[in-house]
């Protein structure tokens, strides 16, 4: 998060000098948005029913997003997006009780762009994609005497995409509703897994 926060940093400066200079109508603009998401992992074949029940548990949780971008034109713009998935869990495990925990993360630079559904372009239909990073981190505590912990975290490149409608709200204000997904492989267990994330979502896009 911290390399996330140095980044948009280092090219906020950039973009902004860069909108004032166009006469286009092009637009910086920042958008933050929260959902339900779904990690899509298989989960273990030979776990117990418990087990079974817990990961599936895991596999829901939050998912939330802020993008920072700039538009070229009426329909093109480029974008910085990060995007979370997080989720927890309590259960057991082949008659073990444990705790889980879970982030994946993505940073990725996407391409954006617009088609007007309205006379007024009151509302837009959006695509949003384009490659980034996956940061994944877990953590199980396995509430045995004495308890045992485990932690995985890696990174990975993976695949951010995107669809949704906009709604005009005033001249910089618009209301989102999203659809994405983040694509990706990681490593657990010392086994590859789908890292693909699917989320619903909504948020608000500000145009400065």
């Amino acid at each position: 998060m911290r390399k996330l926060i140095l980044f948009l940093g280092l090219i906020l400066p950039a973009i902004t000098a860069i909108s004032q200079d166009k006469e286009d109508g092009s637009a910086l603009f920042i958008r933050v948005g929260a959902g339900y998401g779904l990690r899509l992992a298989q989960i273990p074949p030979q776990l117990d029913a418990a087990g079974q029940k817990h990961y599936k548990n895991l596999r829901n949780g939050m998912n939330t997003n802020l993008q920072i971008g700039y538009r070229f034109t009426e329909k093109t713009a480029i974008s910085v997006i990060y995007s979370r998935f997080g989720s927890k869990a309590e259960g057991s495990s082949n008659g073990v009780a444990l705790e889980s925990k879970e982030g994946l993360s993505m940073v990725s630079l996407a391409v954006q762009n617009f088609l007007s559904i309205s006379d007024k372009h009151d509302v837009n239909f959006i695509t949003r994609v384009g490659p980034g990073l996956i940061f994944y981190n877990g953590q199980e505590t396995y509430k045995t005497n004495p308890q045992r912990f485990v932690d995985a975290y890696e990174t990975r490149l993976g695949l951010f995409t995107g669809i949704g409608v906009d709604l005009k709200i005033s001249k910089s204000v618009r209301f989102e509703l999203t659809f994405d997904k983040t694509w990706g492989r990681i490593t657990e267990n010392k086994v590859k897994t789908n890292a693909d994330v699917v989320a619903l979502g909504a948020g608000l896009r500000f145009e400065l």
